[in-house]
């Protein structure tokens, strides 16, 4: 990954941060998000015209997002078949909110 390490990342989601990335030439957003008072952990794609949640699972912790539930969004194998884990490498991390 370029432009923040693994650790790093794993720190500021659990505060929650959002990340904005690039894969494959799409910019995609990491992020906690509220919906009818319930929190999740989503991931965007933020095309153009097609904005869509690929990824999303609840955050049903007081406090800091655990590291399992990190784990489980970055675990989807929703990037042409392939999570965010396997595909790490080639992501470079953009923004920080």
């Amino acid at each position: 990954m370029q432009g923040i390490t693994m650790n790093e990342l794993y720190e500021l989601i659990s505060h929650y941060h959002d990340a904005e990335f690039e894969y494959d030439g799409t910019t995609y957003v990491l992020q906690p998000e509220v919906n009818d008072n319930k929190t999740y952990l989503v991931i965007w794609d933020c095309t153009s015209n097609a904005e869509k949640c690929i990824a999303k699972c609840d955050v049903d912790a007081e406090g800091e997002i655990p590291q399992s539930v990190i784990d489980v969004v970055l675990s989807e194998k929703c990037f042409y078949g392939k999570s965010f884990l396997e595909i790490e490498k080639d992501i470079e991390v953009t923004v920080i909110y």
